[in-house]
């Protein structure tokens, strides 16, 4: 699955974090996600870094602004596909 990361990982010499970026990204889309994926589920909530105050407020700036009726939300079918559309996954 993570045929370039993983050979990589096996050579000793492999050992900062930059290393092991670079790799990362030189896998093709679908692997890189995946590896998201499985990196994301190997964290415990209890180490999630909170939010910064900035971000806070930007989500309780939206948050306000859609119960206000100033903006609305799109189904996630739709987010999803112009995020992959943008993103350069689907043509």
């Amino acid at each position: 699955m993570f045929s370039l990361v993983s050979n990589q990982l096996s050579d000793s010499k492999m050992t900062t974090m930059n290393e092991i970026l670079t790799a990362a990204k030189a896998l093709p889309s679908e692997e890189r996600a995946r590896l998201i994926e499985a990196l994301w589920d190997g964290i415990s909530p209890a180490d999630w870094v909170p939010p910064d105050s900035q971000w806070i407020a930007e989500a309780n700036r939206r948050s306000d602004a859609y119960d206000s009726g100033e903006t609305s939300g799109a189904p996630w079918g739709e987010v999803r596909e112009r995020a992959r559309r943008q993103a350069g996954l689907d043509g």
